[in-house]
């Protein structure tokens, strides 16, 4: 068994960030899992106006290259509550442990 924790780190420390409304975990990927590879990848984002992360980027991995497409792909399917005209940007660290 394998699972995720995902850590919310606020771009912007004096407001509070859109809420997430759907948050799919990744996939942890099976040739990690298979070897025991645990680790993490720091992602940042910008949600729309309609609650859509838009340009999710790779901050920093550990290790680097294992988890970044898996948590590239689950971000961007996530969805945030909207906000309208304004956008937000938003860093969160998912981290991967088997379990």
């Amino acid at each position: 068994m394998a699972f995720l924790i995902a850590s919310p780190l606020s771009a912007f420390a004096e407001t509070e960030g859109p809420k997430p409304i759907t948050r799919e975990n990744p996939e942890y990927p099976k040739g990690a899992l298979r070897r025991g590879v645990e680790g993490s990848v720091l992602l940042e984002f910008t949600v729309d106006g309609k609650g859509n992360v838009a340009a999710p980027r790779v901050i920093e991995a550990t290790p680097p290259g294992v988890f970044d497409e898996a948590a590239l792909g689950a971000s961007s399917k996530w969805k945030y509550e909207a906000l309208g005209a304004e956008t937000t940007n938003i860093k969160v660290k998912l981290t991967f442990r088997k379990g």
